[in-house]
């Protein structure tokens, strides 16, 4: 092995520091909008391999870059077994897998510059603060009025066109990941369709985020929602002067996804904006670490306490997944009962048809969320790749 050839890496691979959590130097490698976070010792061998040269070579010049001698066994087993082969020249790239399948792009990086250029603007401190400020006074004032009006159930045409906004909300805040991407100069895609374990979902491809400071990475993960937030304001404005029920519906099923997508359990936004915020990057295995530990300091006197930083991250995700958990089991319970009713009680067939149809979104819903959470729980309970 020691002479002969060592892979050689990709002109086009970036290997560049991670802004991680203080005390962890690891370095993200990026290619193919495939980013990947490796330990010191692994980006050194990588940056060597960029040469071509044996195995003995690689080895030698790897041992000079770190202060360590580092053997041609080591370099050939970590080259041939644990790093893809994707980094390499003459390797067949292999597509790439992750949780949503059936990808289509259906805009291009290039289609929405033009829009991104100018959406970026909106990512300044005093525009977030009157935007959310704005955001959480109509809100109140929507829910006031909302639960002041007489019930009543809902007809067909108002469910389609209260769906036909909330996914117009969809695509707000997909651009406000790109327009983030955007706004600080990371490499980033357009926008498609694909299906994620078991919902039909539009994506934005934001990859180049992994090479951003952690603080800028967090605006990315938020950058949906905070458009989105923009868009729910305009709604409710809306909603005060119209008074109509589509809007008000369109409102409620945006607050569940904005919620939904928040939520640290599931590799949604609420996901990475907690690992970029702590610096983590594989936080469910992070997590999993932290629980273990303090399940055997309370059980085994010889264990260390893990760090009052850690418990502290243990306890927030523990709290939010409860709280968000707890408000998606009310809001579904409550919502198919009272479709069912309004379906048993209504007085037209227009009625009756809005009230089933309503009922049938929000247990088609419930069903694919209860998957979705099996799925999480069995990714969770693994080693999983974190990838954007």
């Amino acid at each position: 092995m020691h002479h002969s050839l060592a892979p050689r890496l990709r002109t086009d691979v970036a290997v560049r520091p991670f802004d991680g959590r203080e005390g962890d130097c690891r370095f993200v490698v990026a290619v193919d909008d495939r980013h990947f976070v490796v330990t010191a010792a692994v980006a050194a061998v990588l940056e060597e391999s960029r040469e071509p040269g044996t195995f003995a070579s690689l080895a030698q010049r790897a041992s000079a870059r770190l202060g360590v001698r580092v053997s041609p066994e080591q370099v050939g087993q970590l080259l041939r077994e644990q790093v893809p082969a994707i980094l390499f020249h003459a390797a067949e790239s292999q597509a790439m897998r992750g949780p949503v399948w059936f990808r289509q792009r259906i805009l291009s990086g290039s289609r929405l510059e033009v829009l991104l250029k100018w959406a970026a603007r909106l990512f300044s401190i005093r525009l977030a603060i009157a935007l959310v400020a704005g955001f959480v006074l109509v809100d109140v004032w929507v829910a006031s009025r909302a639960f002041d009006a007489p019930t009543t159930s809902p007809v067909a045409r108002d469910i389609v066109a209260a769906f036909a906004l909330t996914l117009a909300g969809v695509v707000v805040h997909e651009l406000g990941h790109l327009a983030a991407c955007r706004r600080f100069g990371a490499r980033h895609g357009g926008m498609g369709v694909g299906v994620y374990w078991c919902f039909p979902t539009l994506y934005a491809e934001v990859h180049g985020a992994w090479l951003l400071p952690r603080l800028q990475r967090a605006v990315v993960d938020v950058g949906g929602v905070y458009f989105q937030s923009g868009y729910v304001l305009a709604l409710g404005a809306t909603y005060l002067a119209t008074g109509a029920d589509a809007v008000l519906g369109a409102i409620a099923w945006s607050h569940l996804l904005m919620l939904h997508t928040l939520n640290p359990v599931l590799k949604f936004d609420g996901y990475w904006l907690l690992a970029d915020l702590t610096g983590a990057h594989n936080l469910h295995r992070w997590i999993r670490s932290i629980a273990q530990r303090a399940w055997q300091a309370a059980t085994m006197e010889s264990q260390p306490i893990p760090s009052r930083h850690e418990m502290a991250l243990l306890l927030a995700f523990v709290a939010i997944a409860f709280v968000y958990f707890a408000y998606l089991l009310a809001m579904l319970g409550n919502s198919i009962a009272a479709a069912a009713a309004g379906a048993l009680h209504s007085l037209s067939a227009a009625q009756a048809l809005g009230s089933s149809a309503l009922l049938t979104i929000w247990l088609v819903m419930a069903v694919g969320l209860a998957l979705l959470l099996a799925r999480s729980l069995t990714v969770f309970a693994r080693e999983s790749p974190d990838d954007r």
